[in-house]
């Protein structure tokens, strides 16, 4: 089976069986908020514009830190427990998916409760890829913010002229050629954990054995690794997700300005009970928006996790189920 091929299969099953959406649903939530980018020059005019912040404003917010530092540092530890535990019931709910797509592809109707299961059984092996495939990510750019830093420190902190030019060439080099080398290493790691989740679910392997599977399988298929990684994760994938990002930008700006006109179109002076309500509306706001373009990236997730799935039981002389068996 080709990647045409592929390709219409995926899209059958996705539409066949669209309670795997659900697990597509929370599989999105790993893939973060939509990244707004771009120059967008926006002003909102009110008949009575904000008032300038009253002079002892700044020192009004820097004592109420000093009083409160240890409940901002909470909020701020649990923000990122909150992110972790997203990105384990993100990794969780593709577990499942794959196990879905593994059954749909073989011709058995899929079932919630038992892939959930699956899943969970496996997650240790999952936890356990993706800590290995992260780890040498996360070294990268810890050496790219050293370096930074570093060259920084030596540009502002050294008295010689010399000395804070090489500085400042340290930090350049270190970026782009930290830059760099973590973009190539983020697609490597990326295509090796496609195959290896899957060696790990479908081919029911350990963690270390579903790592070398998947590095055996992506050697032997490199051609076709890289066309079905261009088609999907570029193309289905990456246009999808850079059109909700770009689609994002006007809901989100009309909402600030609605919670300007609200908070600080009366004018008068502004206090920091106003500015945290500002805030959290905004929050609110974008919270909301988030999880719109999660729910509708999840077809297109389970979409490519299918054709994936496809592609790897093919790679792997797995059987795959005929479309008669399906119906």
């Amino acid at each position: 089976m080709e990647l045409g091929e592929w390709l219409s299969r995926g899209l059958s099953l996705t539409w066949r069986y669209k309670s795997l959406w659900l697990f597509g649903v929370l599989a999105a939530l790993g893939t973060g908020a939509p990244r707004l980018s771009g120059n967008f020059n926006f002003s909102f005019r009110t008949s009575t514009p904000p008032q300038p912040l009253p002079p002892g404003f700044p020192e009004a917010v820097r004592r109420w830190l000093e009083q409160n530092w240890p409940l901002v540092l909470l909020a701020i530890l649990g923000l990122i427990a909150f992110s972790l535990l997203l990105q384990l019931l993100a990794l969780w709910a593709q577990g499942a998916l794959i196990l879905g797509a593994g059954e749909a592809a073989a011709g058995r109707s899929p079932q919630l409760g038992f892939l959930g299961r699956q899943a969970v059984a496996r997650f240790l092996r999952l936890i356990g890829i993706m800590v290995v495939l992260g780890a040498p990510g996360f070294l990268l750019t810890l050496v790219l913010i050293l370096g930074l830093v570093g060259g920084m420190l030596l540009f502002f902190l050294a008295r010689q002229e010399g000395a804070r030019i090489a500085g400042l060439v340290l930090a350049f080099l270190a970026f782009f050629l930290a830059l760099g080398c973590l973009l190539i290493l983020t697609a490597v790691m990326h295509l090796w954990s496609r195959l290896a989740l899957r060696a790990a679910l479908l081919e029911d392997l350990p963690w270390i054995a579903a790592l070398r599977r998947g590095l055996q399988l992506g050697l032997r298929r490199i051609g076709a690794l890289l066309l079905t990684w261009l088609v999907l994760d570029v193309g289905v994938l990456g246009v999808t997700e850079f059109l909700l990002s770009f689609l994002s930008v006007i809901p989100l700006l009309l909402w600030t300005g609605a919670a300007l006109a609200v908070f600080f179109g009366r004018g008068g002076p502004v206090e920091i009970s106003t500015v945290f309500r500002f805030g959290i509306a905004l929050i609110a706001g974008a919270l909301c928006l988030v999880l719109l373009s999660r729910a509708l990236m999840a077809p297109i997730i389970t979409y490519a996790e299918t054709v994936w799935t496809l592609a790897y039981r093919a790679w792997a002389g797995l059987p795959v189920g005929s479309a008669g068996e399906e119906d």
